[in-house]
């Protein structure tokens, strides 16, 4: 059986969670601390980052985008990496493991997830604006490739429209989802959001941290 080694609140985890339900893959889930992963997982990914996916044939696949290329060579449907836009798909799923998560995903979790749990820890009203100022210019650019598509890339859902979906989720559940007027954003997520593949990420409850009554909604 795979197993998949994540936090609940960490996009990328959740992009690999969406896919492997996409393509039927079965898998377990271990949950792991964010800020602070176990000696066993470290033993798994020196760096500390997530997720780690331990195949059936007990190899490591450590990273959501090499966790991605794996799931690939499997050739399952359904199919989200066409070979006409593998390119910029592969561009655009950097993007969102890196840029938008680091710009504003990990700095809005640190300061109102991750310090509320840790007493000496005051969060900083200046990260949150910055993450709130970066938020509107990621979406501004992911208005500007959308143009005219449904989708990220023409008009086919692919791996970074999932990952949109994942990313967005997070922000959802700490109450910082913001879509700036941009319709075609809204409608995406909404889209994404419905999927079946969704449903147990819907379910996931950080104790003492709540989502609003919103997050459960599937259109607002």
């Amino acid at each position: 059986m795979n197993r998949l080694y994540h936090y609940f609140l960490c996009p990328s985890s959740r992009l690999v969670r969406i896919i492997l339900s996409e393509k039927k893959i079965d898998f377990e889930l271990f949950i792991e601390n964010f800020s602070d992963p176990s000696e066993e997982y470290l033993l798994k990914n020196p760096a500390g980052f997530f997720p780690v996916l331990n195949t059936s044939f007990n190899q490591n696949i450590v990273g959501a985008l090499v966790i991605v290329e794996h799931v690939e060579n499997l050739m399952l449907s359904p199919v989200f990496l066409k070979k006409k836009n593998e390119n910029e798909i592969r561009r655009l799923l950097h993007w969102f493991e890196y840029n938008f998560k680091n710009e504003v995903i990990i700095p809005l979790l640190r300061e109102k997830i991750f310090k509320r749990f840790n007493k000496n820890s005051i969060p900083s009203s200046q990260t949150i604006r910055t993450a709130r100022s970066n938020l509107k210019y990621h979406m501004q650019y992911f208005n500007y490739i959308i143009k005219e598509n449904d989708f990220f890339v023409d008009d086919t859902l692919s791996y970074v429209d999932l990952f949109y979906g994942s990313s967005l989720s997070v922000l959802d559940y700490i109450d910082e989802l913001n879509f700036f007027d941009f319709e075609k954003l809204k409608n995406l997520y909404f889209i994404i959001k419905s999927r079946p593949s969704f449903k147990k990420i819907l379910a996931d409850r950080i104790i003492g941290v709540n989502p609003p009554s919103n997050y459960y909604k599937l259109d607002y």
